[in-house]
């Protein structure tokens, strides 16, 4: 399995653009791993976590082609992470090739807001997931696990995938996790890849997020859960510049605690 990560950032992005702080400042100067789009990651060449914004940059960065992906997974309604227009794209008419046909899995309140875009919408299925539910996509198992965002205002999951040979686990937006999550996760033993939600840095990330405290508290309790093994990579992701630090001093701070930092691009092959 291959893991790409399209984005990083939080839901404004790294650099802000209306904002001049020293993280956002060293982004323009450096660009880099210190720039970051916002959060999103394509597993092998045909399974999406999130289609926001900055979708169409990214693949067109990384020279991706898109058109084989069969299965997108909305983790919840927020822009930064669900721009439904973005699937007019794939149509004939601005498609000047065939696509596969795609299904958008997701919370029922952010597949909602894709049907103004059903009645253009070409070779595209819908189905709407809860927290618990368990499907086969193509080659993957998907299992929907709970996400602790939102204030209840909205609806959000994290999600492990599994081809049959490797697991991962999706972890953003989120803050502390909860039992009912600790429950599911617990009976997949060791995961391969643990993509975990570090948005506040050197803040709290509150009820919707993780600081780095609330990330470190999270990766004891996975160890102690035994959902990291000897081959288990654990990667802090989804970064605001508001956290108060750069990739690098970020990079300097998890390394104690083996956790690698996210950034555009960074590519998995398990």
């Amino acid at each position: 399995m291959q893991v790409i990560v399209l984005g990083s950032a939080a839901a404004e992005a790294i650099p802000d653009p209306f904002c001049r702080c020293d993280v956002c400042e060293q982004a323009r100067r450096q660009g880099g791993r210190e720039a970051r789009a916002r959060s999103a990651a394509l597993v092998n060449s045909d399974l999406l976590v999130d289609l926001g914004p900055d979708i169409v940059s990214a693949a067109n960065q990384f020279k991706l082609y898109l058109g084989q992906v069969h299965t997108v997974l909305v983790t919840h309604r927020h822009e930064d992470h669900w721009l439904p227009s973005n699937l007019y794209w794939r149509d004939p008419g601005f498609a000047a090739t065939p696509v596969v046909p795609l299904m958008v899995y997701g919370p029922d309140d952010a597949l909602r807001d894709l049907e103004p875009h059903l009645d253009r919408a070409v070779n595209l299925g819908v189905k709407s997931v809860k927290a618990g539910e368990e499907w086969s996509a193509g080659p993957y198992r998907i299992t929907a696990v709970p996400a602790t965002h939102g204030g209840g205002e909205i609806e959000a999951l994290l999600y492990v995938i599994d081809d049959g040979q490797r697991r991962v686990f999706y972890g953003t937006d989120t803050s502390t996790l909860s039992e009912t999550t600790w429950t599911i996760l617990r009976a997949w033993g060791p995961l391969d890849l643990i993509l975990l939600d570090a948005t506040a840095g050197l803040l709290s990330g509150g009820s919707g997020h993780q600081g780095f405290e609330q990330f470190i508290a999270t990766r004891a309790r996975m160890l102690q859960e035994g959902l990291i093994g000897p081959r288990t990579t654990v990667v802090a992701h989804h970064f605001s510049h508001n956290g108060g630090l750069t990739h690098t001093a970020l990079v300097d701070k998890f390394a104690p605690h083996d956790v690698t930092v996210a950034y555009d691009g960074l590519t998995f092959a398990l």
